[in-house]
């Protein structure tokens, strides 16, 4: 069983957090831990809500997930919340914490705590099959959106789920 506890960059824990042992292979993709917090401070800081839960497994933080809420969504065409791209230490991938975590995140998240909204947003690397499954098994389905846009070399895949 996993819980998810809020983490800012001014957080006692954040220096763990930062020093979780991401896989390369995530990091290129989702950033570092460190940028995450520093984007959760900045979007904030600009009243633009974004929170950041470390995710703790028997007492022992083994990741980080996200989200923003976007009242006027550059790319998303509808209020909505997007869920950043998630972490895990590389020593606790496999166990279902990932699953397990964005269940209770998306409990956080149909509460509206930001606002209304008409969907969730996920976005994630094509070459990330774990992730295109794993938001497929959680109800999101792939939609034909693009980065184009705001950042052309961004190939992410967009998913989007009804609130």
């Amino acid at each position: 069983m996993i819980e998810l506890k809020k983490i800012t960059l001014t957080s006692d824990e954040m220096k763990e957090c930062i020093d979780l042992n991401i896989p390369p292979e995530r990091k290129d993709h989702a950033y570092s831990t460190a940028i995450i917090l520093a984007l959760d401070y900045d979007y904030n800081s600009k009243g633009e809500p974004m929170e950041s839960y470390a995710i703790y497994a028997e007492g022992k933080m083994v990741g980080l997930i996200s989200y923003n809420y976007y009242a006027k969504p550059p790319i998303f065409k509808e209020t909505c919340y997007r869920i950043r791209p998630f972490m895990v230490d590389k020593s606790h991938l496999g166990n279902g914490y990932e699953a397990e975590a964005l269940q209770k995140l998306l409990e956080k998240i149909r509460t509206k705590p930001n606002g209304e909204a008409t969907a969730i947003f996920a976005t994630y690397d094509p070459e990330e099959n774990d992730m295109a499954k794993l938001y497929e098994s959680a109800g999101f389905t792939k939609t034909d959106m693009g980065w184009e846009d705001e950042n052309p070399d961004n190939n992410d895949i967009i998913a989007r789920m009804s609130l």
